[in-house]
């Protein structure tokens, strides 16, 4: 089978030849780039021919954010917008003044309405770029005081979303039957988890749901038709699997919370791609326990970057036993095990042979490092991750 068939396979609920094997190394080759500290012989090569040396699925989950096709693919980056070629979607905001300052890694950017004017700023530090980041900090956020939220409701009120499969399509023929590439929407999964996330520092947002529950309320309601609209574009796109939504945490997105905001937007999306034979993705790379059966009751097919134990607190078993064959994981293993000063290679070892012998004929599973690759992680352990897959006999 191709990586392409193997990854189909598992979320269709069949058993492929082996366990799909696709992580994502974007940040890995970055960070070792800037370092001047990849392997010799893979510093000519792309990031997909390292891949292919490595012996593994080519990653197309979560959109590379520097992968831009122009300078201000990014630009909105602070309003959980964005212009990557690889979206299916393209976004032009209307009837806005933007005002753009870059000094130096920070961006500030001036935002000019008929009902005011928001400004927020960006930054890449040296830290993150030596960890091969690639989506800025927002060190200003677009709401900071109540007026705001009439001012960041107009520009969602102001946007064009239109379809834009070129860059969707040209990635699809360059990963070809290495992998699958997903149809990205947005990484927050309703309009209230995107004002928590990309629009308002996390204490702030809290406080006014809280004290101001109208207010913020009523622009999540402003924000809807722009999540409708990516929704709609993708949902109708080439895709087979289609992600919304991510970051979840049982502390930040605690269950209820969860529950009233995420769990049915996630619901009624999985309902409208189940009936145009897709798939729903969800990136739930954080603490899950309390939300695991929250997950099952919201309908997803694919967790992705699902990680457990020793990262979080989740055993991998008890992840599998949660999700009863319904949801297939896309991650299972903790990054740290590939990083020689956190894991011993022991214990890195016996994680992987005890993890290949149970799960390496099961379906529903898709092996992948959460949350990806790091800088510190070692070729070798990559290396023996690939041999003990390939060492998998088909039942």
């Amino acid at each position: 089978m191709t990586d392409r068939e193997r990854i189909l396979a598992a979320i269709r609920g069949q058993r492929p030849d082996r366990l799909p094997w696709v992580p994502r190394l974007e940040f890995w080759h970055r960070a070792r780039l800037r370092q001047g500290t990849l392997p010799a012989d893979l510093r000519s090569l792309s990031l997909m021919e390292i891949a292919d040396r490595l012996g593994v699925g080519c990653y197309s989950v979560i959109p590379d954010f520097t992968a831009c096709a122009s300078e201000t693919d990014m630009l909105d980056r602070a309003l959980g917008i964005f212009n990557l070629p690889v979206l299916p979607y393209q976004v032009t905001l209307e009837d806005v003044e933007r005002r753009v300052l870059r000094r130096g890694r920070e961006t500030v950017i001036e935002y000019h309405t008929p009902v005011g004017s928001i400004r927020t700023a960006t930054v890449f530090t040296d830290e993150m770029l030596d960890g091969g980041a690639s989506i800025s900090w927002i060190t200003e956020h677009a709401i900071r005081q109540p007026c705001d939220f009439e001012t960041v409701a107009y520009i969602f009120s102001h946007l064009r979303v239109e379809p834009h499969l070129d860059g969707y399509l040209a990635r699809r023929r360059e990963i070809g039957d290495r992998g699958i590439v997903i149809g990205y929407t947005s990484g927050t999964a309703c309009p209230m988890q995107h004002i928590m996330k990309e629009l308002m520092p996390l204490d702030q947002f809290f406080y006014a749901l809280h004290d101001t529950p109208a207010a913020v309320e009523r622009l999540a309601e402003q924000i809807q038709p722009f999540f409708q609209r990516i929704q709609d574009i993708a949902a109708d796109s080439p895709a087979e699997v289609v992600l919304l939504g991510g970051n979840y945490d049982d502390s930040i997105t605690y269950p209820p919370f969860f529950e009233k905001h995420i769990l049915p937007a996630l619901r009624d999306y999985a309902e409208l791609l189940h009936r145009k034979g897709k798939y729903l993705m969800t990136h739930t790379d954080g603490e899950n326990r309390k939300l695991l059966p929250l997950y099952r009751a919201a309908g997803f097919d694919i967790a992705d970057s699902l990680c457990p134990y020793p990262m979080t607190r989740c055993k991998l078993e008890e992840i599998r036993e949660a999700f009863a064959d319904r949801i297939t994981i896309w991650g299972g293993i903790p990054s740290i095990l590939l990083c020689p000063d956190s894991a011993s290679e022991a214990d890195f070892r016996r994680f992987i042979d005890e993890l290949v012998e149970r799960y390496g004929r099961a379906s529903h599973f898709i092996l992948g490092v959460s949350d990806m690759v790091t800088a510190d992680a070692e070729w070798d352990r990559l290396s023996y991750i690939t041999d003990r897959v390939a060492r998998i006999q088909p039942e």
